[in-house]
């Protein structure tokens, strides 16, 4: 940023404030981009790519392997085997008609919170009569 050369300087408007902060962003943005283009950068850019390459390769052999492996088949149909049961069982059904309930109750309940927004003055709250808390002051 420009030093001010006077005192009366000092008292720059905002347009001045806002070219120097422009101007400072285009010298950063100017500065990333000479770094991004220099050869080390370029390397570094190649070798991160290779390096996911190459993790790419491991991690799909690795996913093959697993796949062909009979006790990882044989863990996953157990593993499927008992979600089958756990969703025949009396709790899981009881546990999903609780849940049903609780859900439809609070969508009843947000849909009369959105009429009474939408609405706001059909079901104005009513109060009975007045009575004053000090007759002395009447």
């Amino acid at each position: 940023m420009s030093q001010p050369e006077d005192k009366d300087s000092t008292n720059q408007p905002q347009s001045d404030i806002a070219g120097e902060l422009r101007e400072l962003g285009q010298q950063i943005e100017q500065a990333v981009r000479s770094a991004l283009e220099t050869e080390r950068a370029q390397q570094l850019q190649r070798d991160i790519a290779a390096g996911m390459q190459e993790i790419g390769a491991q991690m799909q052999s690795a996913l093959k392997t697993i796949q062909e492996d009979e006790r990882i088949k044989g863990l996953a149909e157990r593993g499927q085997q008992a979600l089958s049961q756990a969703q025949q069982s009396q709790s899981a059904k009881d546990f999903q008609e609780a849940l049903t309930r609780g859900i439809s109750q609070l969508n009843d309940q947000m849909a009369a919170f959105v009429t009474r927004l939408q609405h706001p003055g059909d079901d104005a709250p009513t109060t009975g009569e007045t009575t004053p808390l000090d007759k002395d002051k009447q």
